[in-house]
């Protein structure tokens, strides 16, 4: 990659719902696949019958590793589920050990 260029960067926000269509032409794959996701439990619709499900925009990021368990690794929807509870509960870790060695805010009181 040019020294110049800077590589593309997706921001996704909790609040955007996007389609189940919108949802597979982002990630480039079927809505079986996603369905199949729904039901392994790595997916869950904010609302909506199977054709008309709704997901969180944040979706298209899980959607994407998933994708990438399954065609780099060859992982099947269980291992992704299961893959993608440890990743989440690992960011959870994370997350709270930064908390707890956050600097303690100044003391404004002098």
């Amino acid at each position: 990659m040019p020294a110049n260029k800077s590589p593309d960067v997706q921001v996704l926000e909790e609040s955007v719902e996007i389609t189940l269509d919108e949802l597979t032409r982002t990630c480039r794959v079927r809505a079986e696949w996603v369905s199949e996701l729904v039901e392994e439990g790595v997916l869950e619709p904010l609302s909506g019958q199977t054709t008309q499900w709704r997901f969180s925009a944040t979706s298209v990021v899980r959607v994407q590793k998933a994708r990438r368990l399954e065609r780099d690794l060859g992982v099947n929807l269980p291992g992704i589920a299961l893959a993608l509870e440890l990743l989440d509960r690992i960011d959870a870790l994370e997350s709270r050990l930064r908390a707890v060695a956050a600097p303690p805010p100044p003391d404004d009181a002098e």
